[in-house]
């Protein structure tokens, strides 16, 4: 049996490997079509492998939740088995994707129309480099 500090230190590695791993895939996001779709993948990705649940129905370890989800659909160890880990997940992307869909609102809302009359403006341009 692992005790506590092992289950934290397992943990913080875990994490760390995945911010390792989001880091990479916003390095190359550019690869997925569309920007509000890239955002959504990304963001379900996100949840997907940082979401935490407790590793045992009667403990207070934490584990990922799609480990403990997978684990316990293949063994069937409880009556829930892949629905244990879906449920979290799919509450935090939901609660994600909210948050997001506000952000990606406000801010377009606050940046306002953009005015590009002088980059098709040549004479405005001509000035310029005058």
């Amino acid at each position: 049996m692992y005790t506590p500090e092992n289950y934290l230190w397992g943990m913080v590695g875990y994490y760390v490997g995945c911010l390792l791993v989001l880091l990479y895939l916003w390095r190359f996001r550019k690869l997925i079509p569309g920007r509000h779709f890239r955002g959504l993948c990304l963001l379900f990705i996100a949840t997907v492998i940082l979401v935490p649940i407790t590793a045992y129905t009667d403990g207070y370890y934490l584990a990922p939740a799609w480990f403990v989800s997978l684990f316990e659909g293949l063994t069937e160890a409880t009556e829930q088995g892949y629905m244990r880990g879906v449920k979290p997940i799919a509450f935090c992307y939901l609660v994600a994707l909210c948050v997001y869909l506000f952000g990606a609102i406000f801010c377009s809302r606050r940046r306002g129309p953009r005015n590009n009359s002088s980059s098709h403006n040549p004479e405005a341009h001509e000035e310029s480099v005058e």
